[in-house]
């Protein structure tokens, strides 16, 4: 299991929700844009872009590297969840 501290509650609830497994198998989340600071940028399948916010740029880095290894690896993420401000993510 894989947590990443996020800003607040709602930070860690738009990153569990955009990061959940679709019906088709797929990732919402089509690519990580861009690290300001603690701030991701992300651009979503339907072009759109969002922004999550984290408790430090380590945790923003350590979202980067996950997506860089999903992206390369067969891994899947299997289920997504949070509490409070913490965003888990179990892999396969």
């Amino acid at each position: 299991m894989i947590e990443f501290i996020c800003e607040d509650n709602y930070e860690a609830d738009k990153l569990s929700s955009i990061f959940t497994l679709q019906k088709d198998n797929s990732l919402l989340v089509k690519g990580i844009v861009k690290i300001i600071g603690n701030e991701v940028i992300v651009n979503l399948k339907d072009g759109s872009h969002h922004s999550i916010s984290f408790k430090d740029r380590k945790n923003a880095l350590s979202l980067e590297k996950m997506f860089t290894e999903l992206s390369l690896t067969k891994s899947k993420i299997i289920s997504t969840h949070h509490i409070d401000n913490v965003a888990f993510f179990n892999l396969d």
